[in-house]
């Protein structure tokens, strides 16, 4: 594999990861009432370009995500680690590929923080007002299913141990805890696709609302829950593990060659 590749990949694992913790950690501290406040990605990024060089940060990360996209789209149509072309590696192909896009949105969002003045913060985000109610609602719909089968597979693989087998970690130096970090991480971010999927679907059949809800919403509604302090507490620290085991991919993780 050329080492530009791998550049790549490591740039955009410490960006990404980077993206996770920042969210953990703010949604933990007000899960703690220490003085955060329930997070996602766009909150993440408005509290980073706060912070002293807040503009050099948002620079790199932004420039680190469309690494990651990058990565994503190599591994998804060149195919350098040899996944194959069974059914089974193509799906997966096409999820990398999707992901990759994924990204470039985030990475972009990172840009156009950058490039404009902080605003506070909205909770719901609304997008789709040209949109008449019915076909709102099939999009939801069809946006929740989506959702609701992403939170599904991505439970199943962890759990079946498929996801994590393709960082390629045996062997390695603290493989085990890694791991762990990983599989709870994801456990975590499965969690929270499937309430987000929840959300859309209920808008779709019930509420006819066009509010889009994320992340900092999935965890809001965890707070607002029986014993919402402690299951936000344990999913911010989920995400912090998801975060922290990108980060740890840049030295363990391993590139077939």
């Amino acid at each position: 594999m050329k080492n530009s590749f791998k550049t790549f990949a490591i740039i955009g694992f410490i960006s990404k990861g980077i993206i996770y913790l920042v969210i953990g950690i703010l949604s933990l501290l007000a899960a703690l009432n220490m003085g955060g406040e329930s997070s996602g990605t766009n909150q993440a990024l408005t509290f980073l370009k706060k912070q002293p060089f807040g503009q050099i940060l948002l620079l790199f990360l932004g420039v680190g995500l469309f690494c990651y996209s990058f990565w994503m789209f190599v591994q998804s149509i060149k195919d350098p680690e040899k996944k194959g072309a069974t059914r089974t590696a193509l799906l997966k192909r096409t999820g990398l590929f999707i992901t990759g896009l994924v990204y470039v949105f985030v990475g972009i969002l990172a840009f156009y923080h950058l490039l404009t003045p902080i605003e506070k913060d909205k909770s719901q985000t609304t997008y789709l007002n040209f949109l008449e109610p019915t076909t709102l609602a099939i999009l939801f719909v069809a946006i929740g299913i989506i959702l609701a089968i992403q939170a599904a597979v991505l439970i199943i693989s962890v759990f079946r141990g498929g996801m994590l087998d393709q960082f390629n970690l045996e062997g390695k130096k603290y493989s085990g805890v890694i791991r762990r970090l990983g599989m709870f991480g994801f456990y975590s971010r499965a969690f929270v696709v499937g309430i987000i999927a929840y959300f859309f679907l209920h808008a779709g059949f019930y509420t006819g609302s066009n509010d889009i809800k994320g992340v900092q919403e999935a965890f809001k509604f965890l707070d607002q829950s029986s014993f919402g302090k402690v299951l936000m507490a344990i999913t911010a620290i989920g995400f912090i593990s998801y975060g922290a085991f990108y980060v740890f991919l840049t030295r363990y993780r391993s590139f077939e060659e």
